[in-house]
This record gives structure tokens, sequence and C-alpha cells, in this order.
């Protein structure tokens, strides 16, 4: 790596810090480490009355991919975790990155938060562990939000292509991190290059615990993967997808929507993968409307 892009990515980095603390103090959110067994998760937390909306991120991410859209809801109460093996929590290998795994450290991390019953907000990966919690622990969910979800069945996209050649689209090199961002994001967010390329250059430090994670997941044991009777979820579900998501397809979200009995699809045109950092207004938008319908 060049000495220019090196420093570009300190830049990045300390532009990242900056930009975080300033959108956590924006939406009201304090930062909290919770003990769940011998795991450590890091958390964003708001408090107040009413059911809390917990955030879950996807593959790779962490739980400041939200933080673009929390203003947005500053009049709930509001829990985003960091995944086990993400973020600042304790890294796992592949045994404990499971649907199941995943979704028991979530739990968890409710109980330890002192979160009866939540509406779940997931992304990608974290839409998956969104659906394995409602159907395995259902008195928990108030209500679900999929944000360009995995699901049990992924319908063909670029990253299904790639992946039968070899090729893993969510893991990039050291020197790919333009294709990268390329690849997640049909409309970049608003935040200095310096910043995307530190996000891109972070990911690929950590290739070696995402392969390990990512084997976890996608090898997972029948009884540890994600649901495929979508159709014993019986809570209130909103579908968010980008028309142009190429990790996850729409068509994905359209089967997902199709099995789920009370669901509501909404696709957005000219959206890629991430949503929430695509158009945060928009997704909050969408997303409060959600809340308000269901709550009582």
């Amino acid at each position: 790596m060049s000495l220019a892009r090196r420093l570009e990515i300190q830049l990045g980095a300390a532009q990242m810090r900056t930009l975080e603390r300033a959108l956590a103090a924006a939406a009201g959110l304090d930062r909290r480490t919770l003990a769940v067994d011998d795991l450590r998760l890091t958390t964003l937390e708001r408090r107040g009355a009413g059911t809390p909306v917990v955030l879950i991120h996807g593959f790779g991410g962490d739980k400041e991919t939200w933080l673009l859209m929390a203003p947005w809801l500053r009049g709930r109460p509001m829990l985003i975790i960091d995944l086990p093996g993400h973020g600042g929590s304790t890294v796992i290998d592949r045994r404990r990155a499971t649907p199941a795994a995943m979704g028991a450290a979530v739990i968890g991390a409710l109980d330890r938060a002192g979160v009866a019953r939540a509406h779940l907000v997931g992304n990608s990966m974290g839409g998956g562990i969104a659906l394995w919690i409602a159907r395995h622990h259902a008195a928990r969910v108030a209500s679900l939000t999929l944000v360009a979800s995995a699901a049990p069945e992924l319908a063909e996209s670029e990253l299904t292509r790639a992946l039968a050649r070899g090729e893993n689209l969510l893991i990039p090199g050291a020197e790919d991190s333009d294709r990268f961002m390329r690849m997640v994001v049909e409309k970049p967010p608003r935040v200095p290059r310096a910043v995307q390329r530190y996000v891109a250059a972070r990911r690929a430090a950590a290739r070696h615990t995402l392969e390990e994670m990512f084997r976890g997941w996608v090898e997972a044991a029948p009884a540890d993967a994600l649901p495929r009777d979508l159709e014993a979820i019986d809570h209130p579900t909103l579908i968010i997808h980008g028309r142009c998501d190429r990790i996850i397809a729409v068509d994905t979200a359209r089967k997902v929507a199709a099995a789920v009995p009370r669901s509501t699809l909404r696709v957005l045109d000219g959206i890629g993968h991430v949503p929430q950092l695509e158009a945060p207004r928009r997704v909050a938008q969408l997303l409060g409307d959600h809340l308000a319908r269901v709550t009582p």
C-alpha cells in the first residue's frame, strides 16, 4: 500500500471517529458495554418510555452503520448492538457465528439491558438474526423491520455468482476498497472519501476473522440456521430493500414478503445494499410510520 493511501486511511479513521461522536450525540445515544456470558458486546443506547427499537447491523459492519439514520428517530428508546466478532465486541470463531448463536447473543444483550420486548430492525445478516429471534423467541418481538435482509434462500445476485466461483465480495482485499464500496452501495453516503476507504480497509484488515464467521454462518447445521418456515412468523413486518442491491437481490425480499403473513414490502429505487446509509431519512420515515401503526 502506498504512503499516500496509508495517510488517507489514517485521515479517514480520524474523520470517522469525529463523525460517529457527533451523530451519537445528535441522536442522544450513550455508549455502553454489556457482558453476555463470556462475551462483551458494545452498544449505543438511548433510554426512554415505551418499547425500544433494537438495531442489528450486517456482516462485517458495526453499530455505527445506523448512526446516519438514528437522529431521525429521536422520540423512541433505542439499543444498537455490535454483534459478536464485530465493532468493539468480543472476537469469536465460526462455531459462535451461526444464526442461532448470534440470535442467542442478541437475546442475552436484551436481557442485560432490561429489554423484555423490542421492535427488531436488522440489515443484511442482522435481518436474518431478527428472523431467527422472531421464530424462536416470538414473545420478545413487538415488530420486525428487515432492511436488505438475509433469508434462508437467496435469489441469484452478484454475490451468489461470485461465491460460486470462490470469491467473497463481502471480504475485500487491501487494495479493493473502491470496488467494495461500488458493490455494496448504489448511492454512496455523504461522507468524505477518506472515510469510505477507511471503512473498506478496516474490513480488509479483519479478513481472517470475517472468513471464519462467514463459514460459521453459511455452514450452520439446520437446527442452527435461519428458519425456513417463515410463514410461522406472525409479527407485523416491514421489508425495505434497494432495487439496485447487488449483494442480496430484491427478488429475495419478494420471496420473504410472500412467505411472512403480515408483511409489507417497500422497494427503494436507486438504492443498494445499505439503505440506512444511502437513504437514512427515507428509511427512518418508513420505520417511524411502521412503528406508529403497530404501537398501541
